[in-house]
Parts: structure tokens; C-alpha cells; sequence
């Protein structure tokens, strides 16, 4: 690769340079981790029904982008 398209494919601040894809990856799996120690949280915390269906809803998608499709052989 020349010096053009390695500019292209990174990120540039005062400070470094970062490839934007594990950057993307680090990101949403940090986000996801967080919601889901936040919705176990409030799981535990927050006794109101409708809340408890609201953390539980969020757990379980948090859960199913993280959690692989299961395969039939």
C-alpha cells in the first residue's frame, strides 16, 4: 500500500493514529458491556414491574447482538 491509501484507511488526532475498524469494535463491545451491567443493575434495584420489564428487554437484546445464532450441522 502506498502512503495515500494507508491515510485513507486511518484515523488521525494531535496525538495518534488509529485503525477505524478495531476502534468500531472496541467501542460497541464497551457499550454493550456497560448496558448490560447497567439493565442487571437496575434488574436487582428497581422493584417496579414496568420497570423490570423495560431492564429485562434491554438485557435480553444486549444479550442476542453478543450471543452467536446457533447452527445445525
Amino acid at each position: 500500500m502506498d502512503e495515500k491509501e494507508v491515510e485513507e484507511k486511518t484515523w488521525k488526532s494531535c496525538c495518534f493514529l488509529i485503525d477505524p475498524i478495531p476502534a468500531k469494535y472496541f467501542i460497541n463491545v464497551f457499550i454493550l458491556f456497560t448496558l448490560i451491567i447497567l439493565s442487571g443493575a437496575m434488574l436487582v434495584i428497581d422493584k417496579d414491574c414496568n420497570s423490570q420489564r423495560n431492564w429485562s428487554s434491554l438485557l435480553t437484546l444486549c444479550l442476542g447482538i453478543i450471543l452467536p445464532q446457533p447452527k445445525l450441522r
